[in-house]
């Protein structure tokens, strides 16, 4: 059976920008409701598209007792349908691990699970593995483990053919703010080699989408602080100020305003359609947010981008969701508000940006 939230609403704050720009009149955007996922409600699972389908891989929930998973689920936007493939090899179950899609595989890993136990495997999936009749679809298969410390709370994503992870949190030296690159052609025992000449703000649990092939990272917490920089990375550039770009530090003027300071969360959900981010829900405290703020990079008198803020997220309020885009549509699945029984989501909303706010009223 699976868990349900009740539908008392958690208060909301107003999600601010880093830019000059003006709250818009037009909160565009419109949700709509597309069921559960075919499996226990869950908070902190990790997330990657291969071939136009999402796949949702472990997390936290509840089932009596509190729960680590380490199941596989594939979600085909044309059926609006989940279907369940391999399970992870790993030991244990974990929850705010990280992953990321490279040329039709997938890899996921770290995480913390029962007892605060920290990870630092890594798993490679092939979807297109047939494991024969009466098993599940898909293949996981050990690869090289992440370098250094066990550790969760990363951001991943990847960039032509390689794959980034970094930040985090780890049991021996705290908050981080090491990235690390990830090679699937490079010889066993290589795959992972630390990304140079860069200067990232320490964070874990912050949020990433991709615009241009550059990543944009936000959010987060730093010695439980919520984390105020917000920052681009360019790999194909080899050194300086713009291969990691702190895009807020040019918003100093606006950055210690109300307005900003509402800015700021962890565990947010993020997403890019047609180049613009999106970021949704999140926490900056207990329970969870639902507004909804559009990023638009290089407009403004600096060409720095602004955020707006569109119509908010029509489920309930929650934090450790997973967002992601498929042809155009932004998706945010699962999520919890809290730790106990009744307290995690395994409802599943889409997003079109360009629909009128208004028009959902009479739909």
């Amino acid at each position: 059976m699976k868990n349900k939230i009740s539908s008392v609403m958690l208060a909301l704050t107003v999600f601010a920008t880093f830019c000059n720009c003006e709250y818009r009149n037009d909160l565009i955007g419109n949700w709509r409701n597309r069921g559960e996922v075919n499996a226990r409600g869950r908070g902190g699972a990790t997330c990657f598209i291969i071939d136009n389908k999402a796949y949702l891989v472990g997390g936290r929930g509840y089932y009596k007792t509190e729960t680590y998973f380490k199941d596989t689920w594939q979600f085909d936007p044309e059926t609006k349908s989940w279907t369940q493939y391999d399970t992870v090899p790993c030991a244990k179950g974990r929850y705010y691990g990280v992953g990321f899609a490279i040329d039709g595989k997938g890899y996921y890993g770290t995480g913390i699970g029962k007892s605060a136990v920290y990870y630092k495997d890594f798993y490679e999936f092939d979807p297109s593995v047939d494991n024969g009749e009466g098993k599940l679809p898909g293949k996981w298969t050990k690869t090289d483990s992440m370098p250094g410390e066990p550790i969760y709370g990363m951001v991943g994503f990847s960039i032509d053919g390689i794959g980034y992870a970094g930040a985090g949190y780890t049991k021996e030296t705290g908050y981080a703010n090491t990235y690390y690159s990830y090679d699937p052609n490079a010889e066993e025992g290589k795959k992972w080699q630390i990304v140079p000449n860069i200067n990232p703000a320490k964070r874990c649990n912050g949020s990433v989408f991709i615009i241009d092939n550059r990543a944009y990272i936000v959010g987060g917490t730093n010695n439980s602080v919520l984390v105020h920089d917000f920052e681009r990375f360019d790999p194909t550039v080899e050194k300086g100020d713009l291969r990691w770009y702190k895009i807020s530090q040019d918003f100093e003027e606006d950055y210690n305003s109300t307005r900003v300071t509402k800015v700021y969360r962890h565990s947010a959900a993020a997403f890019t359609i047609n180049g613009r981010g999106y970021l949704c829900c999140g926490s900056t405290s207990a329970g969870g947010k639902s507004d909804v703020w559009e990023y638009i990079p290089y407009v403004g008198p600096d060409h720095m981008g602004k955020w707006d803020e569109i119509c908010s997220f029509e489920g309930n309020a929650r934090f450790a969701c997973q967002g992601f885009a498929i042809d155009g549509v932004g998706y945010v699945a699962c999520g919890m508000v809290g730790t106990g029984e009744g307290a995690f989501y395994d409802d599943v909303w889409e997003f079109h940006p360009n629909e009128d706010y208004e028009k959902r009223r009479d739909r």
